[in-house]
């Protein structure tokens, strides 16, 4: 008896210091931060042929790249087996460009503020190696964008300013792939990419003449956290 005892008192000792370390992390917390492409603009989507949309200033912005730049990241996932993960997660992306030119005899001088909130949902299919987690995926997500003008505006004969401030949302869609790379079985090293399709109507319903777009590419490194 005092045998079994003690073969149970060992069995119990060891169940409890292999559990920890044999317990499944189902979820993650990830930090990333990268960079952000827009979509360029294509000569199809301008009816009249006159080489730019009607909205003007963005979408020429947005072409020549002057709102591309650092995006970052707060993701979620839970890990409901090896193969299949579901995650989210809230970016931001934009930019603040200094305008400077002349138009039409008069000297316009500001600043043009675009920013993107994006809260989405993604589930992923995994494929676990040796030395890294593989994924792939797609999903959608609300997309918030917020414009912020500030101009001077410098004629022959008076100075004007300008403040405008437009904000809009609409839902968008996305595909991803990355890679996971386990640093210790809590904390992985991060590498993804992900095109969004994100289309934002313009303040005319009768027409498309306005519209734009505010999705693009999005390349990240970061850490995963996992518990």
């Amino acid at each position: 008896m005092r045998t079994i005892a003690w073969i149970g008192v060992v069995c119990v000792v060891l169940l409890a210091l292999a559990g920890p370390a044999q317990a499944a992390k189902n979820f993650g917390l990830g930090v990333k931060i990268g960079y952000h492409n827009f979509v360029r603009y294509q000569p199809v989507d301008d009816p009249d042929n006159d080489g730019v949309l009607e909205d003007g200033e963005i979408d020429y912005a947005i072409d020549s790249g002057a709102f591309d730049g650092v995006t970052i990241e707060a993701d979620f996932e839970y890990r409901f087996n090896p193969y299949f993960i579901l995650g989210g997660g809230l970016q931001w992306y934009g930019a603040d460009v200094e305008v400077d030119s002349i138009a039409e005899r008069t000297r316009v001088r500001g600043d043009y503020q675009l920013s993107v909130v994006a809260l989405t949902v993604t589930p992923k299919v995994v494929l676990p190696l040796d030395i890294v987690d593989l994924y792939t995926g797609g999903g959608m997500g609300i997309y918030w964008r917020a414009i912020n003008t500030s101009f001077t505006l410098e004629g022959q004969s008076s100075t004007n300013s300008e403040n405008n401030v437009d904000s809009a949302g609409a839902i968008g869609f996305h595909a991803v792939v990355g890679a996971e790379f386990p640093i210790k079985d809590w904390i992985g090293f991060v590498l993804e990419d992900r095109f969004a399709f994100v289309h934002f109507k313009g303040q005319d319903p009768t027409t498309d003449l306005d519209d734009s777009d505010a999705g693009g590419n999005s390349a990240f490194a970061g850490a995963r956290f996992h518990f």
